[in-house]
């Protein structure tokens, strides 16, 4: 069964990563700031190929289309440049015009401020979904995004740690998007509104914290910055 969820799985989840952040606490765009000689962009672009997902889908950060021009990632990487539908609406406003894009009926969503995010704790995360899916043909699989009575398909799962559960580190449905859009089509909302009303499930990582958190400030960084110079990021 495990080798049918690694066949299907670039039928089944895109990666949508949010890079369109004002980065106004860093000073600078995060998503070109470097770790071990990568931006933070291609260090995220690239997990999704060691998760075996082809699909890309860059909300607010032109770098994408650079990073693929410039053969930083693999030609079996498909890599979509997203412009918010309802601009100025945070993060919301970039899955919800990402998702509207995508031919997948689920997503992993991630922020490009983390990544020192392990791939192996993605790919559990991948797993559990997978599981909750159950096997069932390709075809199959967008209806699941009905939230069926006793079902949790058709619900997000995000990443706990601590006692944070980390609402842009998770696996959304697709179907969620005309939802997000009602919401956010006159004003911004923040995204517990969201998951609060559609119902969420959790999977908690015991990941070290330093590697769950968010890279917003230069004090951030320079941690960051050291964790690598202890040889501690793998």
């Amino acid at each position: 069964m495990e080798e049918k969820q690694k066949t299907n799985r670039a039928e089944r989840y895109s990666l949508l990563l949010l890079a369109g952040g004002k980065s106004s606490r860093m000073g600078e765009d995060k998503a070109e700031l470097l770790m071990d000689g990568e931006s933070f962009l291609s260090c995220q672009i690239k997990k999704a190929d060691r998760l075996r997902i082809r699909e890309v889908y860059v909300s607010g950060h032109d770098g994408g289309k650079d990073i693929f021009r410039n053969g930083e990632v693999k030609s079996s990487l498909h890599i979509h440049v997203v412009s918010d539908i309802y601009r100025e609406r945070g993060p919301l406003g970039g899955i919800h015009a990402c998702m509207k894009a995508m031919d997948t009926p689920y997503c992993l969503v991630l922020p490009v401020d983390v990544p020192q995010l392990p791939v192996e704790m993605l790919e559990e995360l991948l797993l559990v979904h997978e599981d909750s899916l159950g096997e069932g043909a390709p075809g199959e699989f967008r209806s699941f995004g009905d939230r069926r009575e006793g079902s949790s398909a058709g619900k997000p799962l995000l990443l706990v740690h601590g006692e944070r559960t980390e609402p842009l580190m998770g696996i959304y449905p697709v179907c969620m998007a005309d939802c997000i859009g009602e919401q956010i089509e006159k004003a911004s909302a923040p995204v517990f509104r969201i998951l609060d009303t559609w119902g969420f499930d959790t999977f908690r990582t015991s990941a070290e914290e330093w590697k769950m958190r968010n890279i917003n400030t230069p004090e951030d960084y320079r941690e960051l910055l050291a964790y690598m110079e202890k040889g501690k990021v793998k």
